[in-house]
């Protein structure tokens, strides 16, 4: 099974390609990718383009996304929130199935782990280190993938 992990941060977007192969699932592909300075209008477009093009290049089983919260400005709805709809519409549209996880969600509970267990540094040494930016915002694009494949 392949599985997308979308995040969605106010100056770019983040996505995790996996596969379970194997255990712990391999990164297929993973990256960051900047957003362009446009008009309302022009990005939703950009976004619908960008997503499609990683959508069909790896046509995963499932989707998933991280909700954004505690959002205050009208940039990071913008850049954070919208994408989201359109994620969900491409998939809708493409038949596959979509799910939405909080930022509470990702924790290491998931992985059977106590609560209190930093989920960022537990998966490290599973699933290695992936640079560049193997950072909070690309991990938490990882897990929601690997938690469709739990």
């Amino acid at each position: 099974m392949k599985v997308i992990g979308f995040n969605f941060t106010k100056n770019d977007f983040r996505f995790a390609v996996l596969e379970n192969s194997s255990n712990p699932p391999v990164i297929i592909e993973k990256n960051k990718i900047v957003l362009p300075n446009m008009e309302t209008d022009e990005l939703m477009e950009w976004f619908e383009t960008q997503i499609s093009l990683i959508i069909d290049k790896h046509k995963p089983d499932k989707i998933s996304h991280k909700i954004s919260s505690a959002l205050s400005s009208l940039v990071q709805i913008k850049n954070s929130c919208y994408p989201q709809g359109i994620l969900n519409l491409i998939a809708k549209k493409k038949g596959i199935s979509i799910n939405s996880y909080s930022p509470q969600g990702i924790n290491a509970t998931k992985f059977g782990q106590p609560k209190k267990t930093d989920v960022y540094e537990y998966i490290d040494p599973i699933i290695g280190v992936h640079k560049p930016y193997w950072d909070k915002a690309t991990k938490d694009s990882v897990l929601i993938a690997w938690f469709n494949l739990l």
